[in-house]
Protein backbone atom coordinates (compact mmCIF):
# COMPACT_ATOMS: atom_id res chain seq x y z
CA UNK A 1 0.00 0.00 0.00
CA UNK A 2 2.60 2.30 1.02
CA UNK A 3 4.49 1.75 -2.43
CA UNK A 4 1.02 2.47 -4.37
CA UNK A 5 1.16 5.82 -2.57
CA UNK A 6 4.22 6.79 -3.07
CA UNK A 7 4.23 5.96 -7.08
CA UNK A 8 0.72 8.05 -6.65
CA UNK A 9 2.86 11.35 -5.14
CA UNK A 10 5.98 11.28 -7.70
CA UNK A 11 3.43 10.71 -10.55
CA UNK A 12 0.79 13.68 -9.20
CA UNK A 13 4.10 15.62 -8.79
CA UNK A 14 5.43 14.85 -12.02
CA UNK A 15 2.45 15.71 -14.19
CA UNK A 16 2.56 18.99 -12.22
CA UNK A 17 5.69 20.06 -12.97
CA UNK A 18 4.79 19.56 -16.74
CA UNK A 19 1.92 21.61 -16.48
CA UNK A 20 2.92 24.41 -15.01
CA UNK A 21 5.95 23.47 -17.47
CA UNK A 22 3.73 23.62 -20.25
CA UNK A 23 2.13 27.19 -19.04
CA UNK A 24 5.15 29.01 -19.15
CA UNK A 25 6.46 28.03 -23.02
CA UNK A 26 2.39 28.57 -24.15
CA UNK A 27 2.29 31.84 -22.35
CA UNK A 28 4.88 33.74 -25.02
CA UNK A 29 3.27 32.25 -27.90
CA UNK A 30 -0.47 33.11 -26.96
CA UNK A 31 0.78 36.21 -26.71
CA UNK A 32 2.48 36.22 -29.89
CA UNK A 33 -0.38 34.82 -31.85
CA UNK A 34 -3.02 37.35 -30.41
CA UNK A 35 -1.65 40.36 -31.93
CA UNK A 36 -3.07 44.41 -31.53
CA UNK A 37 -5.86 44.40 -34.41
CA UNK A 38 -5.37 47.04 -37.25
CA UNK A 39 -6.05 50.65 -36.07
CA UNK A 40 -4.04 50.80 -32.91
CA UNK A 41 -0.79 50.95 -31.06
CA UNK A 42 1.05 48.57 -29.19
CA UNK A 43 2.51 49.92 -26.08
CA UNK A 44 5.44 47.44 -24.23
CA UNK A 45 5.97 48.45 -20.50
CA UNK A 46 9.36 47.58 -18.45
CA UNK A 47 7.80 45.50 -16.67
CA UNK A 48 7.17 42.79 -20.11
CA UNK A 49 3.61 44.03 -19.97
CA UNK A 50 2.18 45.31 -23.33
CA UNK A 51 -1.58 46.63 -24.11
CA UNK A 52 -3.27 47.62 -27.48
CA UNK A 53 -4.97 51.01 -27.51
CA UNK A 54 -7.26 52.65 -30.09
CA UNK A 55 -8.02 55.81 -31.23
CA UNK A 56 -7.37 58.75 -28.30
CA UNK A 57 -4.90 60.11 -26.44
CA UNK A 58 -3.62 57.73 -23.39
CA UNK A 59 -1.55 59.26 -19.83
CA UNK A 60 0.91 56.76 -18.19
CA UNK A 61 3.28 57.69 -15.18
CA UNK A 62 6.46 56.34 -14.99
CA UNK A 63 6.14 53.14 -13.39
CA UNK A 64 6.10 51.13 -15.25
CA UNK A 65 8.15 53.24 -17.66
CA UNK A 66 6.84 52.44 -21.99
CA UNK A 67 10.03 51.10 -23.18
CA UNK A 68 8.66 50.41 -26.74
CA UNK A 69 5.54 51.79 -29.12
CA UNK A 70 4.03 50.61 -32.40
CA UNK A 71 1.49 51.68 -34.79
CA UNK A 72 -0.84 48.83 -35.73
CA UNK A 73 -1.69 49.17 -39.34
CA UNK A 74 -3.19 52.10 -41.08
CA UNK A 75 -2.52 54.43 -37.88
CA UNK A 76 -0.54 57.39 -36.84
CA UNK A 77 1.01 57.33 -33.18
CA UNK A 78 2.95 60.14 -31.34
CA UNK A 79 4.48 59.30 -28.19
CA UNK A 80 5.72 62.39 -25.58
CA UNK A 81 7.53 61.40 -22.78
CA UNK A 82 9.41 63.47 -19.95
CA UNK A 83 12.94 61.84 -19.10
CA UNK A 84 14.53 63.34 -15.78
CA UNK A 85 17.98 63.57 -17.06
CA UNK A 86 19.60 65.07 -13.69
CA UNK A 87 18.21 66.12 -10.03
CA UNK A 88 16.76 69.08 -11.52
CA UNK A 89 16.55 69.03 -15.66
CA UNK A 90 14.40 66.80 -17.45
CA UNK A 91 14.29 66.37 -21.45
CA UNK A 92 11.09 66.05 -24.00
CA UNK A 93 11.36 62.65 -25.76
CA UNK A 94 8.93 62.96 -29.36
CA UNK A 95 7.99 60.18 -31.60
CA UNK A 96 5.99 60.13 -34.70
CA UNK A 97 5.12 56.52 -35.79
CA UNK A 98 2.74 55.06 -38.86
CA UNK A 99 2.12 51.94 -40.99
CA UNK A 100 3.64 49.54 -38.77
CA UNK A 101 6.60 51.71 -37.21
CA UNK A 102 8.25 50.69 -34.06
CA UNK A 103 10.07 52.86 -31.48
CA UNK A 104 12.11 53.26 -28.09
CA UNK A 105 11.73 54.93 -25.26
CA UNK A 106 14.31 55.71 -22.72
CA UNK A 107 13.41 53.50 -19.69
CA UNK A 108 15.72 55.07 -17.04
CA UNK A 109 14.54 58.52 -15.18
CA UNK A 110 10.92 58.33 -17.44
CA UNK A 111 8.82 60.46 -15.52
CA UNK A 112 5.35 60.19 -17.77
CA UNK A 113 4.72 59.18 -21.33
CA UNK A 114 1.52 60.58 -23.82
CA UNK A 115 0.51 58.22 -26.56
CA UNK A 116 -1.81 59.60 -28.84
CA UNK A 117 -3.04 57.02 -31.70
CA UNK A 118 -5.08 58.34 -34.48
CA UNK A 119 -6.85 56.50 -37.04
CA UNK A 120 -5.42 57.48 -40.92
Amino acid sequence: MELTVARLVVRSSITAAIAIGSMVVLGPQAAAEAPCPDGTARIFFSNETNTCQGGGTYSFGGSPAISKVCSVGSVNVTVDATIKTSKTKTANRHLDLSNGQCGRIDIPGQLDATVTVTPT
